[in-house]
């Protein structure tokens, strides 16, 4: 007997979030980092060129965040999470053809649209429907999807490239296809009808407001501390420390494999210990990880900063537990949207602003300095939140 129905349905709509943000973070997004020096190499685009994709991608990313509300008035959250993760593939599809910088920068931006509205309508589906004690392992579930992408991104791509481009964007979109087919599974039965009941946000915070605007800030703040890592990590390794690429892009892979992992153990911690100690703990942590190697060069130090910063996944599964504990038993949908746009909005004034930093000073300890500094200040800040029922495992 097959033992697909015996999955709750809690546990369906995590899966259905963790094909998801595969699909559209992890391959849409992550697959496009390692393929950069292949495609300027073959001119397939220019440098600026493939800075204007991923820069369109992001602002695809806030547009996404921004149609939700619209998107809603229209059809329920079932709906649009279906078309956005098959909008998804179709997008890694696309990216096949060889159709130049325009062809690409507009499934590229329509990547960023999809996977925004994943993020939102999927973890806000994912924690509403968690039974009590569950949320952070259900978050945690659904996070290492974008940790997965990562993963096979730099296991596979670099090998799939040297064949050719075409095999790398067809590799990523197999991958996407079969993780799409357990998406269209997972978001199906009883699980759509659970995300369906989801009651309405409500049409203000009350008083959850200023905790509300400090979960916003720290989202924010988290993204600015992804930066560094996300553009100089493999660079820092090469150029500044002398690094061969192999051994380098071996740290990325560990990236990825942290992110899997990481996610799973901050998820069951924030369980354990409540949300709030979590996230204080994760912050710094995550401090840790960003300024450790600039001032720490030995082997045993940039291992545990890939261990450490590729976790990062996990913390924004606490987080989302802990604005749906803020909210209470409604949806945390319209402050999770607003925390959502915040990482889209750091992500791209924070990388330009650190691109500029390394640029004029040529300085990676400025860059990883300040990526630490944001992660501190993020724990400042979730140090702050108000103790109180909403934020302990109920």
């Amino acid at each position: 007997m097959s033992v697909l129905p015996t999955i709750p349905p809690w546990l369906r709509v995590a899966i259905g979030a963790q094909c998801g943000l595969l699909i559209g973070m992890g391959l849409g997004r992550f697959s496009y980092t390692p393929m950069v020096p292949a495609l300027i190499a073959s001119g397939s685009l220019s440098e600026a060129e493939a800075g204007y994709v991923g820069a369109i991608n992001l602002g695809g990313y806030l547009l996404g965040g921004l149609a939700v509300p619209w998107l809603l008035r229209r059809a329920d959250r079932v709906v649009w999470l279906r078309v956005a993760i098959c909008l998804s593939v179709l997008c890694l599809f696309a990216s096949i053809v060889p159709g130049g910088f325009l062809w690409l920068a507009v499934w590229r931006g329509l990547v960023g649209i999809a996977v925004a509205v994943i993020m939102i309508l999927g973890i806000s589906s994912v924690t509403a429907t968690a039974p009590a004690g569950r949320t952070g392992l259900a978050n945690a579930v659904a996070y290492t999807g974008v940790g997965l992408g990562i993963l096979l991104a730099a296991a596979g791509l670099p090998w799939l490239l040297s064949i050719g481009e075409v095999w790398a964007w067809g590799g990523a979109a197999a991958i996407g296809l079969i993780a799409l087919a357990i998406a269209l599974w997972a978001w199906a039965g009883p699980a759509a009808e659970r995300a369906r009941a989801i009651p309405p946000p409500p049409s203000t915070l009350g008083e959850a407001r200023g905790d509300g605007l400090r979960l916003v800030l720290a989202q924010g703040l988290f993204a600015v501390g992804l930066v560094p890592h996300s553009i100089y990590w493999v660079d820092y390794l090469v150029r500044s420390l002398g690094w061969s690429t192999g051994a380098a892009g071996g740290q990325w892979v560990l990236f990825g494999a942290a992110a899997i992992a990481g996610t799973l153990v901050w998820g069951r911690i924030g369980d354990r210990i409540g949300f709030r100690p979590a996230l204080i703990a994760v912050y710094l942590s995550l401090a840790l990880g960003a300024v450790l190697p600039v001032l720490v060069t030995a082997p045993p130090a940039i291992v545990l900063s890939s261990l450490l910063v590729g976790a990062q996944p996990g913390l924004t599964a606490i987080i989302a537990g802990q604005a749906q504990r803020l909210m209470g038993p409604g949806s945390m949908l319209g402050l999770w949207r607003w925390m959502v746009l915040s990482v889209g909005a750091a992500q791209l004034v924070g990388g330009y602003a650190l691109v500029a930093l390394f640029n004029a000073t040529g300085s990676y300890l400025a860059v990883f300095g300040v990526g630490g500094a944001a992660f501190a200040l993020g724990a400042l800040l979730v140090a702050s939140l108000k103790s109180g029922p909403s934020t302990r495992p109920r």
